[in-house]
């Protein structure tokens, strides 16, 4: 296990437009107005589609993830992507985490991402047994949310349209620190490459 001082939280991620930032920014505001709280709803300048989740990370191997992804992401198809949609993640029954989806050309974005899991299990990071579900974190609902606030947050998502926008040719991906704090994560840039 590495050093605290030297352990970084860490991701890779596609970092989003700025047009896709404003309309979620105003999704979030319309499911904040609609529903009854429970909701940690996250920043919108911090939204971002991730591809692989690292977690606790040695500050050193930041130069190698970065290295690898150069590599990994050579000759790899850029993705023209589109808003679609809200939900929830586990389900409708018990929402832990309200999102945005995305939409079009998938198969090329879950090649981004088998890429990205090749070059963390390349560094001693172990598989994701999970399958790949992508989507925008807009808000994490809370522990102590009722049963009613939970009603209230599925009645605000299907009574909100994400906002049309243009579609987003994604061509950077990016490593991504994460600082968890009482306000939220603050997310930094450590590098990106091409895609």
């Amino acid at each position: 296990m590495p050093d605290n001082d030297r352990t970084l939280r860490t991701f890779i991620a596609l970092p989003l437009p700025p047009e896709w930032v404003e309309a979620l920014d105003a999704v979030i505001s319309q499911l904040d107005q609609s529903s009854s709280g429970g909701v940690r709803w996250v920043k919108p300048s911090g939204i971002h589609l991730t591809l692989k989740f690292l977690g606790a990370t040695d500050a050193a191997l930041a130069p190698r993830i970065l290295a690898g992804l150069q590599d990994g992401m050579r000759d790899a198809a850029s993705p023209r992507l589109s808003l679609s949609g809200l939900g929830t993640f586990p389900n409708a029954r018990n929402p832990r985490v309200v999102w945005a989806g995305v939409s079009g050309d998938t198969d090329a974005l879950a090649d981004l991402h088998a890429r990205a899991e090749t070059v963390a299990t390349g560094l001693g990071w172990k598989p994701e047994r999970r399958p790949f579900r992508p989507h925008l974190t807009l808000g994490r609902v809370r522990d102590q949310a009722s049963a009613t606030q939970k009603r209230s947050i599925m009645d605000a998502i299907s009574g909100t349209r994400v906002p049309a926008t243009a579609p987003w040719q994604a061509d950077t991906a990016r490593l991504y620190r994460s600082d968890l704090t009482p306000q939220g994560a603050i997310y930094s840039n450590l590098g990106e490459v091409e895609i």
